[in-house]
């Protein structure tokens, strides 16, 4: 058998592992979008490009793709008797889990909060 397999359940949990944290990088790269030009004292997010909102978006939804694979992958080998690492299978899941909710609420507060102030 290959040595990188997806039937294996080591190969899930490091698969597992490596999609999480490319979800929490491109998590950081989305929070670093939706947070650039707020405005504390009225919490309101200004913005001039009029592409942001999409780059936002299209980050949302890498990292929510990226995110729901590796708690997925993580969630099915975690509780394998084959499975020679569990904690990187609980690794993945739960790091998956966290980016996909912080996902959620950036975009969340960027749709209630974004406010266009070009022409």
């Amino acid at each position: 058998m290959a040595k990188f397999s997806l039937r294996r359940y080591e190969s899930q949990a490091l698969a597992s592992v490596v999609l999480a944290i490319a979800s929490c990088i491109f998590l950081i790269g989305q929070a670093y979008l939706v947070f650039r030009g707020i405005d504390y004292s009225e919490w309101m997010i200004q913005y001039m490009n009029p592409n942001r909102r999409y780059m936002v978006y299209c980050a949302a939804a890498v990292t929510l793709l990226l995110g729901v694979s590796a708690l997925g992958l993580g969630f099915n080998s975690a509780g394998q008797r084959r499975n020679e690492r569990p904690q990187m299978s609980w690794l993945g899941f739960f790091l998956g889990v966290g980016a996909v909710c912080l996902a959620i609420v950036f975009v969340f507060f960027f749709y209630s909060r974004a406010e266009f102030i070009g022409k």
